[in-house]
């Protein structure tokens, strides 16, 4: 057997592993809650050592963010695939969100824990993880400025950026408010501050 097969088969092997602690974690934060899963059930329950466990992730918190990312960047393609088909970026945005807030309601508590280390993580470059997100606003902005819509005077990855904060704040009040938070009402209201500013035009006519 050669070494590449050798080496192959060990990667694999690690992924492997990997996926099984993420599905694994995953379940007993949805079932039992995250504060009261311990790394040594996990590690038992994929049959592996604590050692070993840590070795992949040295905390509950970088398990969620993996979690997250993985979905994230896995769904990239087939994302960009539908928003293709919409026809102005407002509408792309819009429907961009209302999908990862669908998506994201089952996993409200994780959520918590994800964007707090995201922020933590933009303090740090060095440990920063893009979401997969920064991937899709990208190709969102740059269709926009390429169609007319959007102002081609600042970089796309800056504008991206930027909308990608806005809809983490959003997020973080939907945690705080709870089902207080209209979905539909406040991501429309982001998106057309987003496009429009928040200058009042009617004034200035």
């Amino acid at each position: 057997m050669s070494k590449n097969s050798t080496l192959n088969r060990r990667e694999r092997k690690k992924e492997e592993t990997k996926q099984s602690i993420l599905t694994t974690a995953i379940q007993f934060f949805q079932t039992q809650g995250y504060d009261a899963t311990t790394m040594e059930q996990i590690a038992e329950a994929v049959d592996i050592s604590k050692v070993t466990l840590y070795n992949y992730f040295p905390s509950k918190e970088l398990i969620v963010a993996e979690f997250f990312q993985d979905m994230s960047h896995q769904f990239v393609d087939q994302v960009l695939d539908f928003l293709a088909k919409l026809p102005t970026t407002r509408s792309k945005i819009y429907e961009y969100f209302r999908g990862q807030f669908e998506w994201n309601l089952q996993y409200r508590e994780l959520l918590q824990i994800y964007f707090v280390h995201q922020f933590q993580s933009m303090l740090q470059p060095e440990a920063y993880q893009n979401s997969g997100m920064d991937q899709v606003l990208a190709q969102i902005i740059r269709y926009g400025q390429e169609a007319g819509e959007l102002r081609q005077d600042l970089p796309t990855e800056y504008l991206a950026k930027h909308l990608e904060i806005m809809y983490v704040m959003e997020f973080m009040v939907w945690i705080l408010e709870g089902d207080s938070w209209n979905p539909e009402k406040h991501l429309a209201a982001m998106v057309d501050l987003f496009m429009n500013g928040a200058e009042n035009k009617s004034e200035m006519r």
